[in-house]
């Protein structure tokens, strides 16, 4: 666990197999967000980001993405409002687990986190984005550009080679 000045909370949790993922707490006068991952690892190759260094090792199961929210509220003992998405982890290369996860943290008898208290970024798998939109959950996407032209997204972000700017425009 590392507090930053601001009250900012990084934790590094080593999962039941060993493998090791990070969760941010970032308070606001709002309410507490958290910053959770949904992988360990990532495949997607973004040349800028550091979880990828060593490819996907596994998904996290959606008992392990709601255990990073658990974890934090006992552990500063306030309530987490707000979910982003923007952890360790391509979110739709998790599909089924973070759509169940997703599902469990809006549920009254789950976390009871508002739909609209939840955003999710994504590097830009168009195939799964148009499948999230047909759930119909009032949730937040975020698109990680990163660039303007598709010749200089794909120099940082292998994807654009698949699913290319007007691709994700449509």
């Amino acid at each position: 666990k590392q507090v930053s000045t601001d009250g900012t909370i990084k934790y590094l949790y080593q999962l039941a197999d060993g493998n090791c993922i990070e969760t941010v707490l970032m308070r606001y006068e709002h309410g507490n967000s958290i910053c959770v991952s949904c992988q360990v690892g990532c495949r997607m190759g973004c040349r800028f980001c550091a979880s990828t260094i060593g490819g996907r090792v596994r998904n996290l199961t959606p008992s392990e993405m709601l255990g990073q929210i658990i974890a934090a509220e006992r552990d500063t003992g306030e309530r987490v409002s707000n979910v982003v998405m923007m952890g360790i982890g391509e979110p739709l290369d998790n599909y089924e687990n973070v759509n169940k996860f997703l599902r469990l943290v809006n549920c009254e008898d789950g976390l009871n986190i508002g739909y609209r208290h939840i955003s999710l970024s994504t590097c830009g798998l168009a195939d799964k984005i148009r499948a999230l939109a047909c759930e119909e959950l009032p949730i937040t996407l975020s698109i990680s550009l990163h660039a303007a032209t598709d010749e200089s997204r794909s120099a940082i972000m292998p994807v654009n080679n698949k699913y290319n700017i007007d691709e994700l425009l449509s």
